[in-house]
């Protein structure tokens, strides 16, 4: 992540939205119920806002294109170019519902009179960790979750996969975001990541010795989703464009343009 394009960055401004937005609400619905309820409104009410303004934080051309009588849940394209003239660029798109879930892709297209050939992204859509050796704390671990698109996640715990040996959870600091875990601790190799206050197991993994950090790239199998395709045409008609939408039977259905 190190070496980023600015429209990669704006990209990833994006997603980072929608996943601090569904953090907060994460956060309230743990201990309140009725509270996801209350939260459900704000967030689409901030998603709606923060995409109409989007083009103009950004300074580039970008358009939105929302999928038409959705209901209960939001779909759309953003497609960015650094000029107007170009015939390229980079998109996302996301999709989000009333439960909290939400789908992401992200890629490169082009775009002729007629239609947009979309390329996605699909290189880190897999588990995985990364770890980091010879650092400044070398008693303690620090463990970080990360998305499948490098996404930093700050609301999760770490537990002994067995627990019937150590029922010690180590929950990410409210401020940093990770977990630190003292290496005197460690009594068992074998770690487990579990999502912001629940029993719900994310993602299994090993620590392997000298290793002082693990940043560890799993998606919420319940939340966190990718769309399942690499390849994808749009064609355009007068209002926008025509594509399978979420909840279509698989069937095309239209794209509106967003109004600025």
């Amino acid at each position: 992540m190190c070496c980023m394009t600015k429209n990669t960055k704006n990209l990833l401004f994006i997603k980072q939205f929608h996943i601090f937005v569904y953090n907060q609400t994460e956060v309230f619905s743990q201990t309140d119920v009725s509270s996801h309820y209350r939260m459900t409104r704000p967030y689409i009410i901030l998603t709606i806002l923060f995409l109409t303004f989007i083009g103009q934080l950004f300074g580039q051309d970008t358009t939105i294109y929302d999928q038409e009588n959705a209901s209960m849940f939001s779909n759309n394209y953003t497609f960015i170019k650094k000029n107007k003239s170009d015939n390229f660029g980079t998109f996302i798109q996301y999709s989000g519902t009333d439960d909290m879930q939400h789908w992401f892709g992200q890629g490169v297209f082009t775009e002729t009179n007629k239609k947009y050939f979309l390329t996605f992204d699909t290189t880190n859509n897999r588990n995985r960790i990364e770890t980091v050796s010879s650092t400044g704390h070398s008693d303690t671990l620090y463990i970080k979750w990360f998305d499948w698109s490098g996404e930093q996640q700050e609301w999760f715990s770490i537990r002994f996969a067995d627990t019937t040996k150590n029922k010690n959870i180590y929950r990410a600091d409210y401020l940093t975001g990770f977990v630190k875990i003292p290496k005197k601790d460690l009594t068992d190799k074998n770690l487990s990541l579990f999502a912001f206050g629940s029993n719900r197991n994310i993602f299994d993994f090993s620590v392997a010795d000298n290793v002082d950090e693990i940043n560890v790239f799993a998606n919420d199998p319940v939340l966190m989703h990718t769309f399942d395709k690499k390849k994808e045409t749009l064609r355009k008609n007068g209002k926008g464009f025509t594509t399978v939408g979420m909840w279509t039977k698989e069937k095309p259905t239209q794209f509106v343009v967003r109004q600025k």
